[in-house]
Formats: C-alpha cells, sequence, structure tokens
C-alpha cells in the first residue's frame, strides 16, 4: 500500500505534464498568457470560454457549441422557405422568357428575311465542320454548336453528315444542304 501512493502520484504527476506538453496551440480555457490578471476583458472571455460557448480563433470553433433555441430555429426555417420561393420565382422567370422567346420566333418579328440566294428556303445547313472533339455547323451563315436553339428549335447533336434537331418534342434528322424548317414553313408572306 505505501508504494501504491507515490505510483499513482508519479502516474497522475505524468498525465497533467503530457496535457501540458501536448495540448493544441491557442489556447483552452486553461491556458494562461503573460498578461495580467486584473484586466476585466482577459475574465470576460475566460469566463466565456468555461460556460462553453463558441468563440473564434484562427477559424476554430472552441467549447461547446449550444443548441439552437426556437427562435433561432424558426428563422432558419423561415430563410430556408424564402430562399425556395425565390428559386420558384427564378423558374417561372425562365420559363416566361423561354416561352417568349419560342413565340417571338413563330411570329413574323422573329423570321429572317427571305434570303438573298431566292431559293425559298429558310435556315438551311451548309456545312458542319468538326475540329478535334467540338463539332459545329453553319445554318445561313451563323455557327453553332450543341445546345444551341435556332428558331425554336434546339440542336441536340452535330455529327459527321447530319445534324439532330429537337423541334418542339419531336426530333428530326437534317443533312447538309436540306432546310431546318419542315416543308409546310414558307418564307413567302401570306396575303
Amino acid at each position: 500500500m505505501r508504494r501504491i501512493v507515490p505510483i499513482l502520484a508519479l502516474i497522475v504527476a505524468l498525465g497533467i505534464g503530457a496535457y501540458f506538453l501536448f495540448r493544441p496551440k491557442g489556447g483552452g480555457a486553461s491556458g494562461k498568457t503573460k498578461k495580467s490578471k486584473s484586466s476585466t476583458s482577459d475574465t470576460n472571455a475566460s469566463a466565456a470560454k468555461t460556460a462553453g460557448t463558441k468563440t473564434r480563433r484562427a477559424g476554430k470553433t472552441t467549447g461547446r457549441v449550444r443548441p439552437k433555441s426556437k427562435k433561432e430555429l424558426r428563422a432558419e426555417k423561415k430563410a430556408r422557405r424564402k430562399e425556395e420561393r425565390r428559386r420558384r420565382r427564378e423558374e417561372r422567370r425562365r420559363e416566361r422568357e423561354q416561352r417568349r422567346r419560342l413565340k417571338e420566333a413563330r411570329s413574323k418579328r422573329g423570321r429572317r428575311k427571305k434570303s438573298k440566294r431566292g431559293q425559298g428556303q429558310a435556315y438551311i445547313v451548309s456545312a458542319i465542320v468538326s475540329l478535334g472533339s467540338d463539332s459545329y455547323a453553319l445554318v445561313d451563315g451563323r455557327r453553332v454548336a450543341e445546345g444551341d436553339v435556332v428558331m425554336g428549335r434546339r440542336i441536340v447533336s452535330i455529327k459527321s453528315d447530319r445534324i439532330e434537331v429537337d423541334a418542339f418534342g419531336r426530333r428530326q434528322s437534317v443533312r447538309v444542304g436540306e432546310s431546318m424548317m419542315p416543308p409546310t414553313y414558307s418564307t413567302k408572306r401570306r396575303r
């Protein structure tokens, strides 16, 4: 029994020494500074640390994180709802803009003038160019790539001899020299 007490005291001393030797830098609640203890700001800071509140030091959170109050939870929920409403408004605005563009493309204002070549057709695929992994097509002298929209028709893919077009939910294949418009489409004005 007499030997156990000094051994326990030695183990406790080694444990405390190891704690102070290997503790994280930047201080915990028990870290002492070289400043005097009489300063009220130091005592307030150490009291806040021991209370378990969050303190910011070098981008780290020390102490326990306290649970959120009902007021904070309500505020977070309100912010999430507000963000969701904003996202929905933005999505509806984009849809309206897309419908407006399609309507404009179908109207007389959105149509291109008759080509100078006098062919009576518009939006003819004149060439397909492949540069490595990039491909693009020339439609009436305009360079278009995959994903571009021409007259309300989205270009899905560009192959070596044709382009695939999504025309209002229908897919069609257009070869070089053909028009992107269906045969019923006419560039002549109706009277």
